[in-house]
């Protein structure tokens, strides 16, 4: 028997999967900006730019798998952004003075990013169409017109 959370989690998959793509990237862009926006008002309330940048840098690999690879119409080198955004919020964090754990930090990141990645090739192979070869149609036609075949 599920509980209530199994549930709502369930129903909760069902209802993302069911969104648009353009409703998707919406809700991943305000994300995006409300994160944005907090560590703008951070910065200004003390927090280093440099951390600032990192952080930035790290969160957008991290949506790009979203925005970007889940598009077939690019191009494969795509695949890449997200990981060198993420590579370039490290090195930000690495030069922020006010970072305590900036490796630890970058390693969630990139593990976050991977796993999105992957959930998201993963996603476009299964949504992917197969090759049809035209047999069953040929198949089809034979037996609805058995005097063809002599």
């Amino acid at each position: 028997m599920k509980t209530i959370s199994e549930k709502q989690a369930f129903s909760l998959r069902v209802t993302i999967k069911r969104l648009e793509e353009s409703t998707r990237d919406s809700v991943a862009i305000g994300i995006w900006l409300v994160v944005y926006i907090g560590l703008l008002y951070l910065t200004a309330h003390g927090q280093s730019k440099l951390m600032t940048t990192g952080l930035m840098f790290l969160l957008a690999g991290t949506y790009s798998t979203f925005l970007l690879c889940a598009k077939q119409k690019y191009a494969p080198f795509i695949n890449a952004v997200p990981y060198v955004l993420v590579f370039t919020g490290t090195i930000a964090l690495c030069l922020a003075p006010d970072f305590r754990h900036p490796v630890l930090a970058s390693f969630a990141f990139f593990s976050l990013t991977a796993l999105m990645h992957g959930f998201v090739i993963y996603g476009m192979r299964k949504k992917a169409p197969e090759m049809d070869t035209g047999m069953d149609t040929i198949a089809d036609c034979a037996a609805q017109h058995p005097e063809l075949i002599a």
